[in-house]
This record gives structure tokens, sequence and C-alpha cells, in this order.
């Protein structure tokens, strides 16, 4: 019952897709508000693009001039996939994702190889079915080292 792949793994660079919001200081948000924003739970340029001005606004000492300079910032900072994307970068990104067994291989089977990462699957069914388990499963095999 391990995690199956069909991508590399993931990096801590570029590829990933994950930009720190230690960047947003080379576009000149100070030290100080980038530890704020981390205080804050605000960890990724793309947590802090995906929050909205009024969250931004109740951190201590962000008045909404600074959360203005800050989203701009972060527009500078976010790649390209938070907009359009050539189907080239489409399939470059694709090739990252992985399956996730579920414990079942008749049913990582009829899956295409278990469940499909970086991208959401609803489960559904009758009352005491199985879908609390099955979720349970996941969250446990996901953590498991790639095989």
């Amino acid at each position: 019952m391990g995690a199956t792949t069909e991508a590399a793994e993931y990096d801590s660079d570029d590829d990933s897709g994950i930009q720190e919001v230690d960047q947003l200081q080379n576009h000149g948000v100070g030290a100080a508000d980038i530890n704020k924003l981390k205080a804050a739970g605000y960890f990724t340029i793309a947590s802090c693009l995906s929050a909205t001005r009024k969250n931004l606004a109740k951190i201590k000492g962000f008045s909404e001039q600074k959360v203005e300079k800050l989203k701009e910032a972060a527009a500078k900072c976010a790649p390209s996939s938070y907009g359009f994307i050539t189907a080239a970068e489409c399939g470059h990104q694709r090739r990252k994702v992985c399956h996730i067994s579920t414990g079942s291989k008749q049913m990582d089977q009829m899956l295409g190889g278990g469940i499909c990462t970086m991208s959401i699957t609803e489960v559904f069914g009758e009352y005491r079915c199985g879908k609390t388990q099955l979720g349970h499963t996941l969250s446990v095999v996901a953590q498991l080292p790639k095989v």
C-alpha cells in the first residue's frame, strides 16, 4: 500500500511552483513586514495573492497603502502559472502529477493508478460505505515515502 509516482520528485526550487514570501524583499517589502506576514500564517507568494485585502489589513501595522504595495510586489513575483499559460508549460506541470494509492488494487486500476495529485477528486456514496475510511487512508498514504 505505497504511493506510486509517474513523475519526478518535487524539488524546493522554482520547478515546484512554490515561492516563499521572503522574495517580496526584492520588490521593496521590508523584512519586518515579511516577518509579520509569516507570523500571520502567510508563507508563500500564492497565499499573499489569494488573501483578501481586508484580511491582510487585519495584520497589526498593515495599512491599506501597505497592503496595496504588498499585493503589487506579490504580483511581480508571481510565476506565469497564476494567469494564462502555454500548452508546453501546462505539459511541464502535468509531468509533476503523481498517483496516490487508495489501498485497493481494483480501485486504483479503475482510477488509472490511484487518486491523482494536483486535482480535486470528489467521493460520494451512501451512509457507511467507506468514504471517511478512504479519506483517512489517503492522508496516511500521502505521507509515506515514494517507492
